[in-house]
């Protein structure tokens, strides 16, 4: 191959990389299947059966599987690249057993589908959200359309405003871009969510487990604040580290009479190091493909091309004329 020929040929690969390659690679996987744990030590909760305030730790667990199945037929009918995960989040003290038996403090179940690239939800899929269950132990499954973003940031996360799910709101809302900071060596983009305090739902229960001066039930209203901070790799996007500062009290007429959640809950220093270490490499991956081996490419790519095109012409000039001598 000549010079020229070897010129166009390394220009190619570097189109390729940046507008072919890149494009497959940056796409979360169908088969996700993961574990993260958010310890929160020291929370006030109230404990049903004491009828009373209590201080526990507590710890929370969360389980994202991926339906391939559903999310190559999503695909297929929408045209274009969409992941269908479940995600399950216990939340207990330290150690609890959490079984058909003997079910957690709190659970959440939440089937989502979202755009493979930029992580938005998208209304498909018999996506749902499931908080309790029945008599007989089955999940109750509310449809559920989410909107904004739930698993993750876009591949190339900027620095700008996004909307990110609440699943105790039901919506998604800002969350702002609040600076850059380093974890495991890691760049990160922090990013915070404030949530006022706002009216979620209503619970009845008896009088006497507030302290209210009631006969029989009273209807209680649940008043839910939240600051969410995640922070975010942004060449993958992926939540590298996240915590909640959560307070949910119950009101009657207008008047606080409980603490049903104040915790400060977020990833644990494995849960961290180990998204730190596996991300990581993906980011440095992605971006050597979207921006050094476009530019490398190219730079030599027309080195050679130009190399390729000097020689040729300095050959030319150097062949022999084959015009008769007069």
């Amino acid at each position: 191959m000549t010079l020229t020929g070897l010129g166009v040929f390394v220009l190619g690969v570097a189109l390729l990389a940046r507008f072919y390659a890149y494009d497959r690679l940056a796409v979360v996987p169908l088969d996700q299947d993961t574990v993260s744990v958010s310890e929160g030590p020291g929370a006030t909760i109230f404990d049903i059966a004491s009828q009373q305030e209590i201080t526990v730790d507590l710890v929370s667990t969360r389980n994202v599987v991926g339906d391939v199945e559903a999310s190559e037929e999503a695909s297929d009918e929408l045209g274009r690249d969409i992941a269908v995960w479940e995600t399950l989040v216990y939340t207990d003290e330290p150690g609890a057993v959490v079984d058909a038996d003997n079910p957690p403090r709190s659970g959440t179940h939440d089937r989502v589908a979202f755009d493979r690239h930029t992580g938005e939800a998208v209304a498909c899929c018999d996506t749902f959200t499931s908080t309790s269950s029945d008599d007989r132990g089955e999940e109750i499954r509310d449809t559920i359309a989410f909107k904004g973003l739930y698993f993750k940031f876009p591949f190339q996360t900027e620095q700008k405003t996004y909307q990110f799910w609440d699943g105790s709101l039901g919506e998604a809302v800002d969350i702002d871009f609040k600076g850059t900071e380093t974890i495991e060596g890691l760049e990160t983009y922090r990013f915070e969510q404030t949530i006022p305090p706002s009216d979620i739902g209503d619970i009845t229960a008896p009088a006497s487990f507030f302290g209210i001066d009631e006969d029989g039930d009273v209807t209680l209203d649940r008043v839910y604040g939240n600051t969410r901070t995640l922070w975010i790799e942004p060449e993958t996007g992926v939540i590298i580290r996240g915590q909640e500062d959560q307070l949910t009290v119950a009101e009657y007429e207008g008047e606080q009479v409980a603490t049903l959640t104040d915790v400060t809950i977020g990833y644990n220093p494995e849960t961290i190091k180990d998204n730190a270490e596996t991300y990581s490499a993906l980011a440095t991956q992605l971006k050597a493909i979207r921006i050094w081996v476009p530019i490398g490419g190219a730079i030599l790519g027309l080195i050679l091309l130009a190399a390729g095109l000097v020689l040729l012409l300095r050959n030319r000039r150097q062949e022999p004329s084959l015009k008769p001598k007069l």
